[in-house]
């Protein structure tokens, strides 16, 4: 999709339709749109056809240079909103956009419209809101739709939105280009994304300059990725790690380290899940696509900065070969675990990867999982929870959280449970002695055992991946979340130069 500007609507532009934001008592917009636009507009708004409701979108048709457009008149507050606010109003366009076969128009900027010309982020939120709006999985539909958005044309008198969006509309384009990619991964059923699949998928979609390194199940038990390979061993799907590096920073610069969870499919093992809660567990490896598609984008976009990212994939099934409550198993890092509940798995192949990833001694850890029930429990599907052992960091990725409207909520790290997780005959139990309580600050504290005191953010996205009813921004089933989170946080506090 092309993003585009222009000071002034062009009578014969090719434009299929006209968006303007509209609030009561509007002052004239004849600069952007000429004067008989803006009395067509003035009368409808003060017509009876014009009740005024937030959010509502209307049309009609005018006839422009002897053709008929479509006009869509988006009812907006006078004063601009937060963020969010505009990539709700986005979304809800694009699928109007689809309804009605558009494929392409023009949009006066709210910030024109508005009088306010400080920044550029409502028009922005609005554009990614309509790439949320886009986006349809119908790889598995006999009949696929074959619409696509061509261009939106923003109307501006701000010489300084068109120089940013001339940059912004590519990057967002292979941004979303990549959340895309992550959706479609955490949509497909288990049976086609599994370890190996996904190494192959890795092979095929990764940009120039990303490297990858795959371990495959015997090279995890030689060298001692055993919680890896423990919790995949029962599956004809065998366990393997992905290691992505990318290297667009100097060679002095520290390298950041990502770990994505990639279980491909959670029975939740010999702890069986219920039916209402296994129907959905294809998507336990959101972490993993989430953090594969970060460094695809941040890679694309030539991005400068050193990357590690570790996916451990596994399938967590059951059978006379997998793991069991009471096993007691020798962790890449040395320390010991003992399992009382196979449905516990994430936070043990998050384990090994955590250990191996500090090894390159990064400059900070950033692990991302679809982890625990609990989290959706305290936060429900629109929050995802945020641990982390360092304030400044916590405070840092939430400013960004807020920023573009994708959702965080920091959980203590509360050091009155650590014992909670202490073995009784090994160094480690892999789910609390108080087996309802607490479950997302006790998983982030089993995790904490395995970095060594480096620099961490811990994203619990189990609630946020997967979306069974519509939401605003993202709609329904794959989100997306946590893509724009961490290539921004990167960007803005990790690149060099």
């Amino acid at each position: 999709m092309k993003v585009s500007c222009r000071k002034k609507i062009a009578l014969n532009s090719k434009k299929e339709a006209i968006v303007i934001p509209v609030y009561k008592n509007m002052r004239s917009i004849k600069q952007l749109t000429g004067k008989r636009i803006d009395d067509e507009i003035n009368r409808i708004i003060s017509s009876d056809y014009f009740n005024y409701k937030e959010k509502e979108i209307k049309s009609f048709y005018m006839e422009i240079n002897k053709k008929l457009k479509k006009i869509y008149l988006v009812n907006v507050p006078k004063e601009l909103e937060e963020y969010r606010y505009y990539m709700e109003l986005g979304s809800k366009f694009a699928k109007i956009c689809r309804q009605d076969m558009i494929y392409s128009f023009s949009i006066l900027s709210f910030e024109d419209i508005a009088g306010e010309k400080k920044d550029f982020d409502h028009i922005k939120s609005f554009i990614e809101g309509i790439y949320f709006g886009l986006y349809e999985f119908s790889y598995y539909k006999s009949k696929k739709e074959n619409y696509e958005l061509e261009e939106i044309e923003v109307i501006t008198s701000s010489t300084k939105l068109k120089k940013y969006m001339d940059t912004y509309s590519e990057e967002i384009k292979t941004l979303f280009g990549y959340v895309y990619k992550a959706k479609d991964l955490i949509n497909y059923p288990a049976g086609d994304i599994v370890p190996d699949t996904f190494c192959r998928y890795l092979k095929k979609n990764l940009p120039e300059g990303v490297k990858l390194t795959e371990y495959d199940h015997n090279e995890l038990k030689s060298k001692n990725f055993n919680l890896i390979y423990t919790v995949g061993k029962g599956s004809e799907n065998k366990p393997k790690l992905a290691v992505l590096e990318y290297r667009g920073g100097s060679e002095s610069d520290k390298s950041i380290a990502l770990v994505g969870k990639g279980v491909t499919f959670d029975s939740g093992g010999t702890n069986l899940k219920p039916t209402g809660s296994i129907e959905t567990m294809k998507t336990d490896m959101a972490g993993a696509a989430t953090v594969y598609a970060v460094v695809s984008a941040l890679a694309e976009s030539g991005v400068k900065v050193n990357i590690y990212a570790y996916l451990p994939l596994a399938e967590n099934t059951i059978g006379g070969a997998a793991y069991k409550p009471g096993d007691i198993i020798k962790s890449y890092s040395g320390k010991t675990v003992e399992i009382l509940n196979t449905d516990a798995e994430g936070r043990l192949i998050m384990a090994d990867a955590l250990s191996f990833a500090i090894e390159k001694d990064p400059e900070i850890v950033i692990d991302i999982a679809t982890l625990t029930g609990a989290c959706v429990i305290a936060l429900g599907s629109h929050c995802a929870g945020l641990i982390s052992n360092r304030k400044f960091l916590a405070k840092n990725i939430s400013d960004i959280s807020y920023d573009i409207s994708e959702d965080i909520w920091e959980l203590p790290l509360y050091e009155g449970y650590t014992d909670r997780i202490k073995g009784k005959i090994a160094d480690l139990q892999n789910i609390s002695t108080k087996k309802r309580e607490a479950g997302t600050t006790i998983a982030g504290l089993f995790l904490r055992e395995f970095i060594n005191n480096y620099p961490w953010i811990h994203l619990d996205i189990a609630g946020t991946a997967f979306l069974e009813d519509e939401h605003p921004i993202f709609g329904s089933n794959a989100s997306g979340f946590g893509v724009r989170l961490l290539y921004h946080f990167i960007k803005k506090y990790y690149t060099s130069g």
